[in-house]
């Protein structure tokens, strides 16, 4: 990772470079595994607030970094990957500094493109095309606000097959904008959720749970619209108070994607909470005017995080237990999903509840392999409730 004194007081960008970084990487490898060329498209590049003279804090520089190392690690086992890179930027002055970018790149299919996304979606569907059959497609969507994200106009990009996308989703600002009586706004929510639906789904909840089911309804939509297997939120904090910046959203129609993004997610939150610590004693020190004596890490508290993740996972143990009392046979991959779509849960939480179950009786698997011990996701393992009644 860049250097964290780039990223004092953006913190929630570091979290976001890491989760890209993490994930870009191992994605490529995987990909480049079996397609010859991965299409990388960042739809808003900026730069924007970077502080590093090379650029290397940016999502694009990063991106193209995280490409070429999986490119070498995929050479040594004599395989090739082309990189194709689209960097779009609206902005006159960012864009200048993205073309003195894509100009000094050798060796990778980087074009850069000024234009609005709204207005550059067929130019992105043609660089894909042109990338052949043997191309595969990862598209980065980072606004500033929500009308870069909405689905009225990025449909045509998540219909995209195969491929993926990670989208930034403005929680934290849409949230407060929710309930603007506003009709333009409003309409701009309509194109957001691609539904009027938003209002009746969020009618009555309360903060926290307004926030849920506003990520969730957009899952929702995104999942019809791309007709994507898995769409997976991962939840990014505010750096000094104790609430949702933004969700980085993530769209996959393989399983595979899913495990290399729940690691990803998995690995980032002591890094955010680091983070999060410097950030919040940085703001002490400067309030008071005295330094402090102890590192960050040793003071801060995670109560916070920590009682998101117990929601999440009371809510994903709940639905997983749910659906094996209505079902009473299900297959493990089914389970899997079902709790991978929440934030901050993994699978090391579902396969805890499913040997609390087990050893309480009350489930037992089916179609397990000769010495296999748990459940193991694509090979046909069944967990089935044995609770009478």
């Amino acid at each position: 990772m860049s250097d964290p004194d780039l990223y004092a007081g953006r913190e929630q960008t570091l979290i976001k470079h890491f989760i890209l970084q993490e994930y870009l990487e191992r994605f490529a490898i995987i990909v480049g595994s079996h397609w010859n060329s991965i299409t990388y498209v960042d739809c808003f590049s900026g730069p924007w607030n970077v502080r590093s003279d090379d650029l290397s804090d940016s999502s694009f520089s990063i991106a193209l970094q995280q490409l070429r190392k999986a490119r070498e690690t995929l050479k040594a086992s004599n395989k090739s990957l082309k990189i194709r890179c689209l960097f779009l930027e609206s902005d006159p002055h960012a864009f200048t500094r993205l073309q003195q970018f894509t100009d000094s790149i050798r060796g990778e299919e980087v074009r850069p493109l000024q234009k609005r996304l709204e207005d550059s979606i067929p130019d992105i569907l043609d660089f894909i095309q042109q990338g052949g059959q043997r191309a595969f497609p990862f598209l980065f969507i980072d606004p500033t606000g929500w009308t870069g994200i909405a689905l009225e106009t990025i449909a045509p990009l998540l219909k995209i097959k195969p491929g993926e996308v990670l989208i930034n989703f403005m929680t934290g600002h849409i949230s407060r904008f929710l309930e603007s009586p506003q009709t333009e706004t409003q309409e701009s929510f309509r194109r957001l959720f691609l539904s009027p639906e938003f209002r009746d789904r969020l009618q009555g909840l309360a903060r926290r749970d307004r926030e849920d089911a506003t990520v969730a309804f957009y899952c929702e939509q995104m999942k019809k619209v791309g007709l994507y297997q898995h769409v997976c939120p991962s939840i990014v904090l505010h750096p000094e108070k104790d609430r949702t910046h933004f969700h980085l959203i993530y769209a996959t129609r393989n399983p595979k994607g899913v495990e290399v993004f729940k690691t990803t997610e998995k690995k980032s939150v002591p890094v955010m909470e680091e983070a999060r610590g410097e950030a919040q004693k940085r703001k002490r020190e400067q309030r008071t005017g005295q330094g402090e004596l102890y590192v960050a890490k040793e003071t801060h508290d995670p109560s916070y995080v920590n009682g998101l993740r117990q929601r999440y996972n009371d809510l994903a143990k709940t639905r997983v237990l749910e659906i094996l009392k209505r079902k009473k046979t299900v297959p493990y991959d089914d389970l899997w999903s079902e709790t991978m779509a929440l934030s901050l849960t993994w699978e090391s939480d579902l396969k805890s509840w499913l040997r609390e179950w087990r050893k309480e009786g009350t489930l037992e698997f089916q179609r397990m392999k000769t010495n296999q011990r748990v459940p193991k996701l694509g090979i046909g393992n069944v967990v089935a409730w044995k609770e009478s009644g």
